[in-house]
């Protein structure tokens, strides 16, 4: 059995909050979506990204696996955002991050699109499973360019890829084997940006309920400036 429980945050410098994320238990899923697109057109691309994935899981087409299922429900969303943008000129460009958990347990697949992120916490130690579509990070995989060059770099938070701004979009996918105990967090990058990893780490370690640690999540997120939407869900597997 996994647990859920999830919360978000405008932040102290928003003025409103284009995150979103939805626990779908009956659909073995939960999603985080961070939207862009400026004005209220970030929170529509969010919207219709949870939406469109919701929708899809609702209904899957037959015979997928689990990666698979992940695959074609942010697939759909993509194209929903796609198709919401060319009826709306105003909102032209918008877009969203998505990171969708889907589990048949006791393996869970962790899907993302952008830079919203999926962690494993077990035994006290935090790993990141998600891969970051981002200026910085692709020139640190694909190129090899270390930190201390990549530190400052302007635009180094830029999207390589998003839900809604291409015809086609990659998916990054995770296969993990869930242990009892474990926790997966998933979260926008308003959690992580202002919060290092080391951070993260000690407030999971410190236990607590579901509810406790994303609560203290976000407040350390807007204790440290709060600069961006903040979006957390924590899931729990709890064995068979």
């Amino acid at each position: 059995m996994i647990r859920c429980y999830g919360a978000t945050h405008t932040g102290r410098r928003r003025p409103n909050n284009e995150d979103g994320f939805a626990l779908l238990p009956e659909h073995h899923a939960a999603v985080v979506a961070d939207g862009m697109g400026g004005a209220q057109c970030g929170e529509v691309g969010s919207s219709i990204t949870l939406s469109a994935v919701s929708a899809y899981l609702a209904a899957p087409a037959a015979g997928f696996t689990p990666s698979e299922l992940a695959v074609a429900a942010i697939e759909f969303a993509n194209r929903e955002v796609l198709a919401a943008a060319r009826v709306r000129s105003e909102c032209e460009g918008m877009g969203s991050t998505i990171v969708l958990a889907v589990w048949s347990l006791p393996h869970v697949v962790l899907a993302n699109v952008g830079d919203s992120r999926a962690y494993l916490f077990r035994s006290g130690e935090l790993r990141q499973l998600s891969y970051d579509q981002s200026f910085a990070n692709e020139l640190r995989v694909q190129l090899g360019i270390g930190e201390d060059s990549l530190r400052g770099m302007p635009n180094q938070h830029v999207l390589t890829m998003a839900v809604g701004t291409f015809d086609r979009v990659l998916v990054r996918t995770h296969l993990e084997r869930l242990e009892p105990g474990d926790r997966i967090l998933l979260c926008s990058d308003g959690l992580y940006r202002p919060v290092d990893d080391w951070t993260l780490n000690q407030i999971l370690a410190a236990g607590g309920s579901l509810q406790e640690q994303v609560s203290r999540l976000i407040d350390c997120a807007n204790e440290y400036g709060g600069p961006d939407n903040v979006t957390a869900v924590l899931m729990e597997y709890e064995g068979s």
